[in-house]
């Protein structure tokens, strides 16, 4: 679900060559010249399996396997066959330093013109924490208190970013002002434990026609899942682009 948080590396994992280093960025991290979208992907994958298990607080950088969120909530209330209101707490987000990614655009020197985007996947994405359910399919009412089991198979995702910009002596510092996030599973599995207050037949029988029907399910959730996905994101880059100005992440010319 919250595999798209590793494009935070496109920002803070930025191959050496003659060009000076910026002296804020830590000295041990390869970074790129701007627009250099080929090494910004081959040093963002071998960041990412470095430093996946452990964060890397000089980049502002998480643990990102696994990636606890602590909550969040996904609520669909149209008038189709699915009306679902889901609150996650305590998840652990399996999977991220499989990430592969295909192609970023942009990352030019002037980054009020300059385009922010990356597409990418991930072979699969587990999710498990607990789970609080209400709501309804077709006219029968869902109830649920319990332990989640989601995986994503073979998700692909893409990342677009537009920043607003701020010049503080000299240096041009980043704030986040859009953020887009879509996420395309080819697959889902969803096991959902006490549904019915532990009616194990009525559950079993919910959780085969949620992943019978996984992409009507996912259709109806999908942009609430996009949205708690690019808070979480935003937050991260905040906390990145307060530490660092936007050439601190680039090599100069």
């Amino acid at each position: 679900m919250l595999f798209a948080v590793c494009s935070v590396f496109l920002f803070a994992c930025l191959t050496l060559g003659s060009a000076s280093r910026p002296s804020n960025f830590p000295a041990e991290l390869p970074i790129c010249r701007y627009g250099d979208t080929e090494c910004i992907i081959n040093v963002s994958h071998k960041l990412v399996r470095q430093y996946a298990r452990t964060g890397y607080a000089p980049a502002a950088f998480p643990q990102v396997e696994p990636f606890l969120i602590k909550r969040f909530d996904i609520s669909d209330g149209r008038s189709g066959s699915l009306s679902l209101k889901l609150n996650f707490r305590d998840v652990n987000v399996e999977g991220l330093s499989g990430v592969k990614f295909d192609r970023a655009i942009g990352f030019e020197r002037n980054p009020s013109t300059s385009k922010f985007e990356m597409y990418g996947a991930f072979s699969k994405i587990v999710l498990r924490g607990k789970y609080l359910a209400d709501g309804r399919i077709l006219i029968l009412p869902i109830r649920g208190d319990g332990d989640a089991d989601i995986t994503l198979h073979n998700p692909k995702f893409s990342v677009k970013f537009k920043p607003a910009t701020q010049v503080r002596n000299g240096r041009t510092y980043l704030s986040v002002d859009k953020l887009k996030v879509l996420v395309e599973p080819q697959k889902m599995n969803i096991k959902l434990t006490n549904l019915f207050n532990g009616d194990q037949a009525l559950g079993n029988n919910l959780n085969q026609f949620l992943n019978e029907n996984w992409s009507d399910v996912w259709s109806e959730l999908q942009p609430s899942v996009h949205v708690a996905i690019a808070d979480i994101m935003k937050s991260i880059l905040a906390t990145l682009f307060k530490r660092f100005a936007y050439e601190d992440l680039f090599l100069e010319e």
